[in-house]
């Protein structure tokens, strides 16, 4: 064949070592996702595994194969573990890859050099990649989750491609003859490494468009999210009501909300000092996430002002989640620097209705009975007059 098996090779290093670099110039040194470093390892061991195996002319008969392919099993068991730990996935692979490497070691010393067989070689290693390829994909398609189930299922198909290629290679050494070296320019050879340029751009392209997505969710959390108590700050407030709203208007799906004001705030300020006051502030939004079920969030309006949507709950039940949060943060006390601090908050409770059906219109209620609750000596819950 024309084609030369060599240079395909090389360049499918080159092009391995290109996106281990794009990679590693995308982490965020300071705090890495998990994982992210066993994908860049992985793509640069592929990569020298496919030099080692471009430059066999150039190299002793057995080192090539030999080198060649203990580095691209530990390049494939390295991108196996990184995507496991970026997914968090329950299945360990480490013991998978550490066993194939150390198979791969001791069959190609074997068959290379105590009994020389690159047929056998070729049917060993080949079978070796294509248990962690399998593996690869399995996790890619089984632990993925929804947002990045685009690059994750197409780096997916690009594995089960080369896992069929790299079985055709084995049943193609068991049929044929004795043969002198891994990558003869015959057809299967030609095909499995094309392929594995592609496949290697498949999985750094999808390695790097996964770390972008997480990256943005982090960002999208992170602006939607109050960073003092961690609740939701009026941006995340919005997306999760506009859900409310749209439920309601569509199925009538009943929508309740409690407006929340510390009582004597400013006091605590005054003679405390701001820092305490972060410390209560933090600890009425762990009170109201201790006491909050299914997709109800709490968010923080400015201040001391905190606001809870309850989707699906209607008045009576919401005013019981109101008093339970008004008992738990009165009956604990805020202990900074060994004093005892002791607060309280009202809160104020509406229910969406034909004459409130947006969530402003009900906050508003909820607002209004959450004065009254002050006027009323504090430390206690009203409810909004259901018209």
């Amino acid at each position: 064949m024309i084609i030369d098996i060599g240079s395909v090779l090389l360049v499918v290093a080159l092009c391995g070592a290109f996106l281990c670099i794009s990679l590693l110039l995308a982490v965020d040194r300071h705090a890495p996702e998990p994982g992210v470093y066993w994908w860049i390892a992985g793509l640069a061991v592929l990569a020298a595994g496919f030099c080692v195996n471009g430059l066999q002319s150039m190299l002793p008969p057995l080192v090539g194969p030999t080198i060649g392919s203990t580095l691209i099993v530990g390049g494939l068991g390295s991108l196996l573990i990184g995507n496991q730990r970026f997914f968090a996935a329950s299945t360990h692979y480490e013991p998978w890859a550490l066993g194939a490497l150390l198979a791969v070691i001791a069959s190609s010393t074997i068959l290379l050099r105590a009994w020389p067989s690159v047929n056998a070689h070729i049917i060993v290693a080949n079978g070796i990649m294509a248990v962690l390829i399998g593996a690869l994909a399995h996790l890619l398609i089984r632990h993925a989750p929804a947002s990045m189930r685009g690059p994750a299922r197409l780096t997916a198909a690009a594995a089960i491609v080369i896992l069929f290629l790299l079985l055709g290679r084995v049943l193609s050494a068991a049929l044929t003859g004795p043969m002198a070296t891994p990558i003869a320019p015959t057809l299967i050879n030609t095909l499995t490494f094309f392929a594995a340029a592609l496949v290697q751009l498949a999985f750094g392209l999808g390695c790097y468009f996964m770390l972008m997505i997480r990256r943005t969710a982090a960002l999208e959390a992170l602006s939607a999210t109050d960073p003092l108590t961690g609740s939701l700050n009026r941006r995340g407030l919005e997306i999760v009501t506009s859900r409310a709203e749209h439920d309601y208007r569509r199925n009538w799906t009943i929508f309740s909300v409690i407006a929340l004001d510390l009582d004597h705030f400013k006091n605590v300020n005054d003679t405390y000092g701001h820092a305490t006051g972060d410390v209560v502030l933090q600890h009425l939004a762990q009170e109201c996430r201790r006491n909050l079920r299914g997709d109800s969030v709490v968010a923080r309006l400015g201040g001391e002002e905190f606001c809870v949507l309850l989707p699906g709950c209607k008045m009576a039940d919401a005013m019981t989640v109101a008093e339970r949060i008004r008992a738990s943060f009165a009956e604990t006390r805020v202990t900074v620097d060994a004093v005892a601090i002791e607060c309280t908050v009202s809160l104020g409770v509406a229910q969406c209705h034909e004459g409130a059906a947006d969530f402003a219109a009900v906050a508003k209620e909820a607002d209004a009975a959450l004065y009254r609750a002050k006027f009323a000596g504090r430390n206690r819950v009203e409810a909004a007059p259901l018209i």
